[in-house]
């Protein structure tokens, strides 16, 4: 049971806030029949229930870090500084306001939230303010008894959607869609008019209509950014063909595409750039105070926008401090100077990161039933190895320093709406579409883990005399179609080509040995249509993307150990490195279709070891 005196021990007023003025105080209790699991969702969505409540629409702007938001309200201009909002996950949230203009000085707000047995529980709201006088303060004892009935009837309109199991609609932002005023169309019509194009491109009629019905009914705040996973998860549709729709859609000029530089942390969109080779090699977060490369793996994400020549869409804020737009963030809690805290975490089975807000450095916490610790303990003397807890753990902090320190507590998953670089530069069709992008020549992105693929024609320059150069110009360029066609059919781009030999890129190490199987087959001396003959390296590892030639390229270990394992490969050949043998699709696939192979030494003079490349023989 809590009561006022209880929120105020947990929660004193602390200085400047006391010299500011007298503080109002109020405590409202909630019995819900359902359960906290449920009503939580709807408690961090704090724009959404803004609505439900009948308060008016914020603006917000950020400045230096800050959040600056402005309404009006009751005939009252207010404007104030949004105070990072605080979370711990199914307990509790709270934020606080210093207000510029308004009723109130200073505004703080905490929701706790506690079970009732199985099936219920309690939410208690409790609401501070510093009146900014003698007027405001009557003004405030008026209407805040008007606010509790509101999140009453706010609450109870949960609980019958909840009852009545209405899913909670899930936007791109976590804000509600009445939230936002009306769509500014410019030319809807524009839409309409592509679908047969797009038709003819390949797509598929019911996923043109589906996306564009979806494009017309959807507010602002989804538009902003659209997001391919969101919205092929969204609409039950193929997201290769989703996203081959938006990549042919830009060219058409109804949407656009743009390289959103994301922080690591809050995962809030930073800078967006329309042009990948503007792309900076470091980057900061003011909310987060950090500064980050922009290189790695998950520092950018690629989304797209309605054209502002179909529809105007108003610019959303994805750095606000709500938790319902940093969904990974199960806790974060301002520890004052030489003080402690400590929570039972409702965590489950997982690996989290611990860190400090202002601080790359992180801690890993391994949740997991078989481990026997129950506690997190974070104490200045402490080191910095892996912590492996039970479900549901204790956490202790103790901040030793004089300074506050905001602590924070996330799941490491990656964001699964985020389209990456590194997929996106898999796709042929973003290659032939925008060839026109390239990345920063002082630049080198992390994509991650690539299998690479090398063709090349066997005896090339016996095959120039025999043929002629016009005779052999037009075998080559046959050879250049069928492989990238093969390529294409598998999941593959073309990287590039370098004389007589193809260079190609594939997600999967299975798919490069089919259509390496494939050119084999084609180019085998059986087939009577093609004199030309070719071998096959395929080798699969971390890579980069470079800028070469003002085309995107990948560069690094993996691509010149594939190229180098050639010189063992003959004709007719597939050779690839013992990392693609060990492979379980591959072995699998070797297994079943009873296929042979040649294990051969391969010196690597350069490293002074020998490793060995399985040939096979198509």
């Amino acid at each position: 049971m809590i009561d006022l005196s209880t929120i105020l021990q947990k929660y004193p007023w602390e200085e400047p806030w006391k010299s500011l003025g007298k503080h109002m105080d109020n405590l409202w209790e909630f019995d819900l029949s359902i359960t906290r699991e449920e009503v939580w969702p709807y408690l961090i969505d704090t724009s959404s229930f803004n609505k439900r409540i009948g308060l008016p629409r914020f603006q917000y702007t950020e400045k230096n870090g800050k959040l600056i938001g402005k309404t009006k309200q009751a005939g009252f201009q207010l404007e104030w500084e949004e105070v990072p909002w605080e979370w711990e996950y199914l307990k509790e949230i709270g934020n606080a306001r210093i207000y510029k203009r308004g009723f109130a000085k200073y505004i703080r707000l905490k929701i706790i939230a506690e079970p009732l047995g199985e099936s219920r529980c309690k939410i208690y709201v409790y609401l501070g303010a510093i009146p900014r006088n003698f007027f405001t303060k009557k003004i405030l004892e008026i209407a805040l008894p008007r606010l509790k009935d509101s999140f009453q009837k706010g609450f109870k309109e949960i609980e019958e959607e909840i009852k009545q199991r209405k899913p909670k609609l899930q936007t791109l932002s976590g804000k509600d869609n009445s939230f936002f005023p009306e769509a500014q169309w410019i030319h809807q019509e524009k839409l309409d008019k592509q679908i047969q194009i797009l038709v003819e491109k390949g797509i598929q009629k019911e996923t043109i209509e589906k996306v564009f019905s979806w494009i017309k009914q959807s507010p602002d705040n989804d538009l902003d950014r659209i997001r391919i996973k969101f919205v092929s998860r969204h609409l039950n549709l193929n997201p290769d063909e989703v996203l081959f729709l938006f990549l042919h859609g830009c060219r058409l000029g109804i949407f656009t595409l743009s390289w959103d530089i994301v922080c690591p942390h809050c995962r809030g969109v930073r800078t967006s750039l329309t042009k990948l080779g503007d792309m900076p090699s470091k980057d900061q977060c003011d909310v987060c105070e950090i500064d980050f490369d922009t290189t790695g793996v998950n520092s950018i994400e690629v989304t797209f926008h309605i054209h502002p020549s179909v529809r105007i869409v108003e610019k959303q804020m994805y750095c606000a401090a709500e938790p319902a737009t940093k969904q990974h963030i199960l806790l974060t809690k301002r520890v004052g100077g030489r003080k402690s805290f400590s929570s039972n975490l409702l965590i489950g089975s997982g690996v989290y990161r611990l860190r400090k807000k202002g601080d790359k450095k992180y801690r890993l916490v391994e949740s997991k039933q078989t481990h026997n610790q129950t506690d997190i303990l974070w104490l200045p003397e402490t080191n910095e190895e892996e912590i492996k807890v039970i479900p549901k753990p204790n956490l202790v902090f103790e901040n030793d320093s004089e300074e506050d320190v905001t602590i924070v507590l996330e799941e490491r998953s990656e964001d699964q709406n985020s389209l990456r670089p590194s997929e996106i530069f898999d796709y042929q069709e973003f290659r032939d579409l925008f060839s026109e992008e390239a990345i920063a020549t002082n630049l080198q992105l992390d994509i991650g883990i690539k299998t690479i693929l090398f063709t090349d024609i066997v005896g090339s320059t016996k095959f120039y005399e025999t043929e002629g150069d016009h005779g052999a110009f037009l075998q080559v360029r046959e050879h250049f179609i069928k492989t990238n066609q093969i390529i294409q059919n598998f999941r593959g781009v073309v990287v590039k080509t370098i004389g007589d030999a193809v260079m190609a890129s594939f997600s999967s190490p299975l798919q490069a040995l089919k259509a390496a199987k494939e050119m084999q087959e084609w180019f085998h001396p059986e087939n009577k249509h093609t004199p030309v003959r070719i071998r096959i390296s395929i080798h699969t590892g971390n890579c980069l993307a470079v800028n070469l030639n003002s085309n995107i390229d990948y560069f690094g270990n993996t691509v010149n150990y594939t190229a180098k394992i050639q010189s063992v490969t003959n004709s007719g050949e597939i050779s690839f490195s013992e990392t693609i043998f060990r492979d379980k699709e591959i072995r699998d696939y070797l297994r079943n279709n009873e296929i042979k192979l040649k294990k051969v030494e391969f010196p690597l003079p350069w490293a002074n070891r020998t490793d060995f490349v399985y040939i096979w023989k198509v």
